[in-house]
């Protein structure tokens, strides 16, 4: 584990070295990282958890997007991360199901079984609106990560109108997302700018744009925030920006990373107990239980 980790540093340094010198070429590396999802190469956890689902689709902007649905009764929405497809949120399924609950997925564009090689923010965050839509039903939403950033923004501005949401490891903001990704990377603050300069002329329009605490201040649904004290992607005090940016309940972990966190079945159930009335949840951290706020 120490040689990887000296190794991961070396790369990283000789990354930041050459990227100072060639800005431009790694401005575009990782502009496209940001705007191109990678194929899911991740463990797939919970192969099994959609197998009895009806599998469907809708069009969005000329994308296939599909999406899973399953069960009767309360709707919760299930939106993944970035680089995933919706067997990520798969540990969600049966809780959800076995507490009464009606359980859809989808697979973003630019991911899982959905149309596309890239993946806009305003293109995600329409097909989770539309996909809501399409289910002709009042839904919760759960996501995770940048999924979680583009609900916020589907609510902001396509009309997603959730009962409740919870978001889980969301960015503050697309821009800190972006920049957290490149910077793991070891991209120096030159290609970073560069970066940050070819991802606004692909979105036509600046990064700022697509701000979650500023989504939350306007959302009058119940809203849950989770996040993990170790989460070495997305930091915590992103989640502290929501949060007092928001009149959000909060549900912060001791542990549990970016990813290892969907598979904390506690807080899966607490996730669940706070659908049924925010007061029964409490907060785990290293030192303390605080009531969610």
């Amino acid at each position: 584990m120490a040689n990887r980790n000296v190794g991961t540093q070396a790369t990283t340094a000789v990354t930041g070295f050459i990227s100072a010198l060639l800005p431009g070429y790694f401005g575009s590396l990782g502009a496209r990282a940001f705007l191109k999802p990678r194929p899911n190469t991740s463990r797939r956890h919970w192969a099994e958890a959609f197998e009895d689902f009806e599998r469907r689709e809708i069009c969005v902007d000329g994308h296939q997007v599909p999406f899973w649905v399953r069960g009767a009764g309360p709707l919760v929405l299930l939106v993944h991360g970035w680089e995933r497809d919706h067997f990520a949120m798969g540990g969600f399924v049966a809780p959800l199901l076995n507490a009464g609950y009606r359980v859809a997925a989808i697979d973003l564009p630019g991911h899982g079984e959905a149309d596309g090689e890239s993946a806009p923010l305003p293109l995600l965050a329409k097909s989770i609106a539309e996909t809501a839509a399409a289910l002709k039903q009042p839904c919760t939403v759960i996501a995770h990560s940048i999924g979680a950033a583009m609900t916020a923004l589907a609510a902001e501005a396509y009309g997603l109108k959730p009962d409740n949401i919870v978001l889980i490891c969301a960015p503050r903001g697309a821009e800190d997302y972006a920049l957290a990704q490149a910077r793991r990377q070891g991209l120096s603050p030159r290609a970073l700018r560069q970066m940050v300069r070819q991802i606004t002329q692909a979105l036509g329009g600046p990064l700022q744009r697509y701000r979650v605490d500023r989504a939350l201040n306007a959302l009058k649904a119940p809203i849950l925030l989770v996040h993990a004290a170790d989460d070495a992607i997305v930091p915590l005090s992103d989640a502290e920006a929501n949060l007092r940016a928001s009149s959000a309940h909060s549900l912060w972990l001791a542990s549990g990373g970016h990813n290892r966190i969907l598979a904390d079945r506690q807080m899966i159930g607490d996730v669940l107990k706070w659908l049924n009335g925010p007061a029964q949840v409490h907060a785990r951290t290293t030192e303390t239980q605080a009531v969610c706020r």
